[in-house]
């Protein structure tokens, strides 16, 4: 029963910093843009140049690893959701909270694509501060204010569930619009926030 428990809390961690990783893919797009090297593509195209464009481009090969991780996250948490052993639940009450998406991207994902990056120092600097967000946002139960879900389709809302049992009132990521009287299906990302799914 620990073991399961705690393989529960791993679970659940992983699926936070996808989620955190998911929001910083606009941020990992514009650093890509601002710092790819592309005066080799024109190049011979021998073992030597590809390997000189690689190595020229590492900060962006991360930025690629950083958006690929929240990529894998996404699948695998809406593979784990349609697993959700708990009963449906009918939405009482429900109110857009996509409006913190905007005050993500303007705090944090504007000003640091403004950060200065010319030298080694400054890059890890960089990198230093988007994990400091990350631990944070984890910590916190902010890591909803996804700006790229919401590009995806995804909603937020606060709700009020009438036959919630545990699950009474919270934030919800749900795939679409929500309002009151839909039933969802929803899976537990901390005391306060669920992903979930609306049964048609």
């Amino acid at each position: 029963m620990v073991i399961e428990e705690k393989d529960k809390d791993s679970r659940i961690v992983l699926l936070k910093l996808s989620l955190y990783c998911i929001s910083l893919w606009i941020l990992m797009f514009m650093l890509i843009v601002l710092k790819i090297d592309v005066s080799m593509i024109d190049e011979k195209n021998g073992l030597n140049t590809l390997k000189e464009f690689l190595c020229a481009n590492i900060f962006s090969w991360v930025c690629i690893c950083i958006i690929l991780v929240g990529l894998m996250g996404y699948v695998y948490f809406k593979d784990y959701l349609k697993n959700a052993k708990r009963l449906p639940v009918e939405i009482e009450e429900c109110e857009s909270v996509n409006y913190e998406n905007l005050s993500f991207l303007a705090t944090y994902v504007i000003p640091l694509v403004c950060f200065p990056m010319e030298t080694d120092r400054e890059i890890f600097v960089l990198f230093a501060v988007i994990t400091i967000i990350g631990c944070i946002f984890v910590k916190t139960n902010l890591y909803y204010t996804n700006p790229s879900l919401v590009l995806m389709g995804f909603n937020v809302y606060s709700v009020k569930c009438k036959n919630g049992g545990a699950f009474k009132n919270g934030i919800v990521i749900v795939k679409g619009k929500l309002k009151v009287k839909d039933i969802i299906k929803y899976m537990s990302l901390s005391d306060n926030v669920y992903f979930a799914r609306r049964i048609k």
